[in-house]
């Protein structure tokens, strides 16, 4: 019976690049027949062109390997590749190191690249060789592993290729690392016009940098503007310049170029100059920029301002609300909460409420308490009386609490929504707020009327008057005792 033998691929490519080598050592070499009628060269001219005959050798059976190598590879299985591309990504020709990273690009997309793999990638941002360097930097804004932003920053502050720093730049459009400023504002001096201009929008937008690292790099921007009107420079200029920079920037919101209104409108949203950005709000672009510079601003008036603007099922409207009503103080959060609540929006105040909440224990008892009121009320209303209840329990209700009769009376009717009828009884021992609480649902709610009714003449039957078991439709006589449900 045959067997069928898998060919050894790869050792086909060495045996095909040894027989290349083998050939390019013993060129074939054409004789003239009558050497009368060739002119004698020169031994200068000999010596001149064996050696671009040798130099042309070469770099042509470099170049027939990778041909080698990009024709033979795809018939090796992908698990034999994976093996294999360890010694490819090291090998001592940088042709066939550049080869490698390409492969690893194509895993890449394919979401096949093992972790290993990439990591060689990485380390070939230090290759000896710029070409190798450059084919590396290309493919990292597909790479995803562990420290590397920060180590691509070490090396880019080293880097001598420019195209080589151009692509790391790039990567620095959509990565930041704090390493990455400084080189990255060197580069923008170097060449204002590149790719570091719009790196150092995104690394500045994501990191905090002092105010003398600002001014540096205003300097070099309001020098290049002389020159130039790059919107990435505009932008720099719009984050960073004075409001006497600002202010002259306000005109190209209106630039016939979007791209110009945007590059001045994202400076302004990053400042927080938000009343030009107000001023065209009804400009779908300049809104969402507007929302954006409101909410540098965590103050009662940047909320404020933001009413202004708000527009009906509008999500980027309330996520900024969200996160400027959740980020002020307590007293200014309780105003904001009044003002949503006369827009009935308790939606958006009870996940508000809610992110507070979880910071609660930071904030004094006084606090804590009164955003439980607000808070408490939405969460019975949307039908979570027993969460309601048990954000009650971690308050801390001292001898002063009691006296609270807000707070209490909060209490007991959570307990009642929440069916926690030992926890009513512990709050209002007395049946009159039992009563009221019956009265409130008796015709909406028949059931649970009765539920409450029936806890009442358990608990308060000796306790009622006569007026009161006449309203509850009691008999003064003796009745059978009612079980609790």
């Amino acid at each position: 019976m045959l067997k069928f033998i898998r060919p050894n691929v790869p050792l086909i490519i060495t045996s095909l690049c040894l027989f290349l080598v083998v050939g390019c050592e013993t060129p074939q070499q054409n004789i003239p027949q009558n050497g009368s009628l060739l002119k004698a060269p020169t031994s200068a001219s000999k010596k001149n062109s064996n050696s671009n005959n040798n130099i042309n050798d070469v770099e042509g059976l470099r170049q027939r390997i990778v041909d080698v190598y990009a024709k033979y590879w795809p018939l090796i299985s992908s698990e034999y590749q994976h093996e294999q591309l360890p010694d490819v990504l090291g090998d001592p020709m940088y042709e066939i190191r550049i080869f490698g990273i390409e492969r690893v690009g194509v895993f890449l997309r394919d979401g096949e690249a093992t972790e290993e793999e990439l990591q060689l990638v990485v380390d070939r941002l230090m290759d000896e060789d710029p070409s190798v360097r450059l084919a590396a930097s290309k493919i990292l804004p597909e790479i995803n592993v562990v420290g590397l932003a920060e180590h691509v920053a070490n090396v880019m502050a080293n880097e001598t290729s420019l195209d080589v720093v151009e692509q790391e730049l790039i990567y620095f459009q959509t990565n930041s690392h704090s390493k990455a400023i400084q080189p990255t504002i060197d580069r923008m001096q170097q060449d204002p016009d590149g790719a570091a201009a719009n790196a150092l929008i995104f690394l500045l937008n994501n990191n905090e940098v002092t105010d003398k690292t600002q001014r540096k790099i205003l300097r070099i921007v309001l020098k290049s503007r002389q020159k130039s009107n790059l919107p990435s420079l505009i932008t720099l200029e719009a984050m960073l310049g004075s409001d006497l920079n600002k202010r002259g920037l306000i005109n190209m919101l209106d630039h016939p170029d979007e791209s110009i209104q945007i590059s001045v409108a994202k400076g302004f949203a990053y400042a927080g100059f938000e009343e030009p950005l107000i001023e065209r709000a009804d400009n779908s672009l300049m809104y969402m920029y507007a929302l954006s510079a409101l909410q540098k601003n965590v103050d009662i008036d940047s909320f404020i301002k933001l009413l202004s603007v708000r527009k009906e099922n509008e999500p980027n409207w309330d996520a900024a609300a969200f996160s400027i009503a959740s980020s002020l103080n307590t007293r200014d959060l309780l105003r904001a909460d009044d003002m949503l609540k006369r827009l009935k929006l308790d939606e958006l105040r009870l996940s508000i409420l809610n992110d507070v909440w979880k910071n609660a224990a930071e904030k004094s008892e006084a606090a804590q308490k009164a955003i439980a009121r607000r808070i408490v009320p939405l969460m019975v209303d949307r039908g979570d009386p027993i969460g309601a209840l048990q954000l009650l329990d971690t308050l801390d209700i001292d001898d002063e609490s009691l006296n609270d009769d807000d707070l209490i009376t909060l209490i007991f009717t959570t307990a009642i929504n929440a069916s926690a009828w030992d926890a009513a009884a512990d709050a209002r021992p007395e049946p009159s707020l039992w009563i009221t609480e019956w009265q409130k649902v008796v015709n909406s709610d028949p059931t649970a009327a009765n539920v409450i009714k029936k806890q009442i003449v358990q608990r308060f039957r000796d306790l009622l008057t006569r007026d009161q078991m006449i309203l509850l439709d009691i008999s003064q006589k003796n009745e059978p005792t009612i079980e609790t449900p």
